[in-house]
């Protein structure tokens, strides 16, 4: 176990009082999206902010790192009024005070590892020389000195986001900001970035503030922010903190259970409905998602219900999402759509449900009988996607991942790194965007499988 070693004996480092941020203040389609939050954060402190998406955690952490302005009250990091500071101020702050390391890197490709890295410094005219020194140590120190040469696009995921920590560090910041900075990494690079992160609060007493919508991280801080629609819900404070140890997986604090005994305890405690209702709640929000953009988390929330009960009971009729999505928000509190738009918008949702359900059945129909159940997946998968693979090492590779993955021993995002991974490295060698598409598609073909075979337990009881 790991000593908290931040001091709370010395002033606060950051200090938020009566913070709101609202998007779109005073319109039709306003989003209050942070609502009087009161922290302090104390030097070299390893702060979370957890919760679901949209929840607000990402707003408070840039409007921390200055990026978003704040509706109401007021940011003072080590003694500075954020919002009093003049552009040139700011872009100090932002420079030298506050390093931000992102989901999505944001390196840029047509530059090497190195000058990445360097970038920072260059933009605050570093002298050459020491700007290169300084990169060279943060590659050994973070390893990849050996791809200082190569572009983003040639390393892995961990690599890259390796290179956006060293390039986070090269103006030697005191605080750290990281969103869901394991967001787009497998399971073991995301532990080796997690590792190192913890590594610069430890050793290095860099204040850091991550943000996280991942249970298994909250033991590695010193204290944990939940959040829920915009509020400060609860704090947890670590009195002793969980080591994460680069190269190794990290055990969560309970064994996790595995999809089917999940699915079977819904049996046991709710009976068939309770599982229905949470495979439906999952494709719901798959549809919902990748259909809508625009919409708060209320207004998603809404359409879902329609969503799910035609997922249930595909005779629901359409007719009452299409008139949610028409009826005016001041009277009925619909969306306040025309009658063109709410059509529109109704048939792609319907159609990509029905879409779904026959996916699904045929999935289910064709592959739940089969006994190697990893090889008739990678058949499945492969013909769905209308793609092939010739190679038996890529074969072999995809098999095994799917395997795994069956037993919970992966997620969905190992799974997806597996597919896209080259073949040199052990991978399937897939396109990155198909990669991504195949691992949320064997995702809701696994689910339905679990119901399935549960279904057929409890008729045989």
């Amino acid at each position: 176990m790991l000593p908290v070693v931040f001091d709370m004996s010395q002033s606060a480092a950051i200090s938020i009082k009566n913070l709101s941020v609202t998007y779109f203040p005073g319109k039709s389609n306003e989003v209050p999206a942070l609502s009087n939050a009161n922290l302090d954060i104390y030097p070299g402190e390893f702060i979370i902010f957890f919760g679901p998406s949209g929840c607000g955690k990402s707003t408070l952490l840039y409007s921390i790192a200055g990026l978003e302005k704040p509706t109401e009250g007021e940011i003072l990091v080590q003694g500075l009024k954020l919002h009093e500071l003049s552009n040139s101020e700011l872009e100090y702050y932002h420079q030298f005070t506050t390093g931000m390391i992102f989901q999505a890197f944001y390196l840029i490709p047509s530059l090497s590892v190195e000058k990445n890295i360097m970038l920072p410094q260059i933009a605050v005219g570093g002298k050459k020389k020491e700007r290169q020194a300084e990169a060279e140590r943060l590659m050994k120190y973070f390893g990849v000195y050996e791809q200082r040469s190569k572009l983003p696009n040639e390393l892995s995921g961990g690599q890259q986001q390796r290179v956006a920590i060293c390039r986070s560090l090269i103006n030697d910041p005191d605080i750290i900001f990281a969103d869901e900075p394991v967001g787009n990494l497998d399971s073991k690079s995301a532990q080796d970035v997690l590792a190192l992160i913890q590594e610069l609060n430890i050793k290095q007493k860099k204040t850091i503030i991550l943000v996280t919508h991942d249970p298994s991280h909250l033991d590695i801080a010193d204290r944990v922010f939940f959040m829920k629609d915009g509020k400060i819900t609860d704090t947890k404070k670590n009195i002793n903190r969980r080591k994460i140890t680069p190269g190794q997986e990290v055990a969560t604090p309970e064994p996790q259970k595995t999809n089917l005994e999940l699915v079977s305890d819904t049996f046991t405690k709710e009976g068939a409905f309770g599982l229905e209702g949470m495979m439906m709640d999952y494709k719901a929000k798959e549809i919902v998602a990748e259909a809508l953009t625009g919409f708060t988390a209320e207004e998603i929330g809404n359409i879902e219900h329609y969503v799910k009960d035609y997922l249930l009971d595909v005779k629901t009729k359409p007719a009452a999402l299409e008139q949610y999505l028409d009826e005016d928000f001041l009277i009925h509190n619909g969306l306040s759509l025309n009658k063109r738009s709410a059509s529109r918008l109704t048939k792609i949702l319907m159609h990509t449900a029905e879409e779904m359900r026959e996916l699904h059945d045929r999935a289910i129909s064709k592959h739940k009988k089969k006994p190697d159940y990893a090889a008739e997946l990678r058949y499945y998968l492969l013909d769905t996607f209308k793609t092939s693979l010739h190679n038996t090492d890529a074969i072999d590779a995809m098999e095994s991942i799917i395997n795994d993955r069956i037993h919970d021993r992966t997620d969905r995002k190992g799974v997806q790194a597996i597919f896209d991974l080259d073949l040199a490295r052990g991978g399937a060698g897939l396109d990155k965007r198909l990669a991504r598409r195949m691992a949320k598609h064997l995702d809701l073909v696994l689910l339905g499988r679990y119901r399935v075979e549960n279904t057929q337990i409890q008729k045989k009881k």
